[in-house]
């Protein structure tokens, strides 16, 4: 079979590819994807059974429900503090499938997006589906946070989008309004679009979560979020993404030709989610609050490996410099000796290689054993 270049261009994750590896051993510890271990809440599973019992299984309109688009316009409009409208919103396959196809109603072949890094894994892929060019900024101030001299310089005459992902995925950082601003009068200064991936901004734990869209509430702004992290919702498959009407109106075009539409079922079960977010996502806050602690307590003291404390999400980015090797070696050689299965740094860009994330998405007992089995792997590398 002759495949196309384009399908050659995309590569595997590494963290997959390590998850994969840790199947062939029974007593492993997982900390690679970012998928809870916590049920998801019982009163949104209700929602889907009863979905069922009535027979609600069909497509749905390819934006998605009425009542789940407007009671996610009136929960994004409290949030960004601007008025969303439920034709600023369509319902998507997760938020990978939203980005998918947002990138895909913009770019054309030899564009450039820049994408502020460290970033989620997929989000390079995706351009290169588009046939563009993911541009990424990896220098950073201290937190993570982007260096927006360095950021000015790499913008060219093809570049047609920024992507912000904060809460950040792997780091945890929140930015900062000040940031937030700056990186808003840069796209605008440009004539860029705004990608403002926004999934964990549920899970925020040491300061208030703030949406770009304070400084940019612009047609050229675009949101993405997901059930699947604030409500453990990872397998139901639904996300969303809002801009402006138009683009919305194109993008469900699009999406009648991928997926047509996302699981009624799921959707269903989505919209008891957001009429009543405060009650399922904030004990799930608690627990990767709790969880969070759990895992600097028992890794504090581990010889050459160095972190800061996650402000959101549930991902510790560490540094394994002090070790000599890089972060795919530093993985895989984890895994061999002592069967703990983390991501490698490298899997969010190139120049992350000295790093690691750990997802403490596991119960408090399988933290503190897999941070015994690092210390003994430090201990004696």
């Amino acid at each position: 079979m002759i495949l196309s270049d384009l399908s050659w261009s995309i590569r595997g994750t590494l963290g997959r590819k390590l998850m994969s590896l840790a199947q062939k051993y029974e007593d492993v510890i997982n900390f690679t994807l970012g998928d809870p271990d916590v049920p998801t809440p019982e009163g949104i599973c209700q929602a889907a059974y009863k979905c069922i019992r009535e027979h609600r299984t069909r497509y749905t309109a390819s934006a998605g429900i009425p009542q789940l688009r407007e009671a996610v316009a009136a929960y994004e409009s409290h949030k960004a503090g601007i008025e969303i409208r439920p034709d600023n919103v369509a319902i998507t396959v997760g938020a990978t499938e939203a980005i998918h196809l947002a990138f895909r109603m913009l770019l054309n072949p030899g564009d450039e997006v820049i994408i502020i890094g460290p970033s989620w894994a997929q989000c390079p892929n995706n351009v290169l589906l588009c046939g563009a060019k993911p541009v990424i900024a990896d220098r950073y101030t201290e937190g993570f946070l982007p260096d927006m001299d360095y950021l000015r310089t790499l913008v060219t005459d093809r570049t047609k989008i920024i992507v912000v992902n904060s809460p950040n995925n792997p780091t945890g950082t929140v930015y900062p309004l000040e940031l937030l601003r700056d990186i808003a009068l840069f796209a605008q200064e440009n004539g860029l679009y705004v990608f403002s991936d926004e999934v964990y901004s549920a899970l925020v734990y040491d300061k208030p979560f703030h949406s770009i869209s304070k400084f940019f509430p612009s047609e050229k702004l675009v949101i993405f979020n997901s059930f699947s992290k604030a409500f453990c919702m990872t397998g139901w498959r639904v996300g969303y993404v809002i801009g402006e009407a138009h683009f919305i109106k194109r993008l469900v075009k699009m999406q009648e030709n991928v997926a047509v539409c996302v699981s009624s079922v799921s959707q269903w079960a989505a919209l008891e989610a957001m009429t009543h977010v405060d009650k399922y996502a904030a004990p799930i806050r608690h627990t990767f609050l709790a969880r969070r602690k759990v895992l600097v307590d028992s890794i504090e003291g581990i010889p050459g490996i160095r972190y800061g404390t996650p402000e959101a999400t549930f991902y510790l980015f560490a540094d394994i410099s002090a070790t000599g090797m890089d972060s795919r070696t530093f993985c895989f050689s984890l895994l061999e000796k002592e069967h703990v299965a983390i991501t490698p740094g490298l899997s969010f860009g190139d120049a992350f290689d000295a790093y690691v994330r750990l997802a403490f998405t596991v119960e408090d007992d399988v933290i503190q054993e897999g941070a015994r089995r690092i210390r003994h792997f430090m201990e004696n590398f």
